[in-house]
């Protein structure tokens, strides 16, 4: 194991395609502390929708890139890490801190809410 925990910043749409990776963490007490952007969608995805749908996306269209609402915490908890969820923007540097504090034996998800329609900016258009 590292000697200091390794830090991780992922999209929640990122992060479903790994989350089996945190069993296999905790199992093998490895320290490490992942942020999930938690915005429940893979929204990089809606202007590339928006275009294909002239701008009015139908509901089945937004099925392709918005998820169900869920608490990776709560998950990460069931698998022996330890899960830690921030719904207001004020909590996120304690949070932070008490994820590399709790680190030191197992890993973490901190679990951060955001805006599901707070885009990134474009880098090529």
């Amino acid at each position: 194991m590292p000697d200091r925990p390794v830090f991780c910043f992922t999209g929640d749409a990122g992060f479903w395609y790994h989350i089996g990776d945190v069993e296999t963490a905790a199992r093998w007490g490895i320290n490490t502390v992942t942020l999930v952007n938690n915005n429940s969608s893979g929204n990089q995805s809606k202007r590339g929708f928006d275009r294909v749908y002239g701008g009015e996306q139908t509901d089945e269209a937004r099925k392709l890139w918005q998820f169900t609402d869920v608490n990776f915490a709560r998950i990460a908890e069931e698998m022996g890490a330890v899960g830690i969820r921030v719904e207001k923007p004020g909590e996120v540097a304690g949070a932070i801190q008490q994820a590399f504090e709790e680190a030191k034996t197992r890993p973490v998800i901190l679990d951060v809410t955001s805006d599901l329609n707070a885009l990134a900016p474009l880098a090529v258009s």
